[in-house]
């Protein structure tokens, strides 16, 4: 291989790497952006999950009566 043919295959890798480059700094910040987005999301959901695992902090009492049951109602006075 001459001197001539070393630097011409020289060249060569180096204006494809300075592609490759210039590639992958173009994706590089959305690519970044989606991350970021994504973990944030997970963390929320995360977040969310727990919190509705909770009991609720006030919660209304029910009364439960027997089956069969009769529940009169007095009329108001008038």
């Amino acid at each position: 291989m001459t001197e001539a043919e070393r630097q011409e295959l020289k060249d060569a890798i180096m204006q494809a790497d300075l592609a490759l480059k210039t590639k992958q700094a173009f994706w590089e910040t959305p690519r970044n952006i989606v991350l970021i987005v994504a973990a944030a999301a997970a963390i929320a959901g995360v977040l969310g999950f727990a919190l509705g695992q909770k009991e609720p902090a006030a919660s209304t009492s029910q009364i439960m009566f027997p089956p069969g049951t009769v529940i009169t109602i007095p009329h108001a006075p008038r």
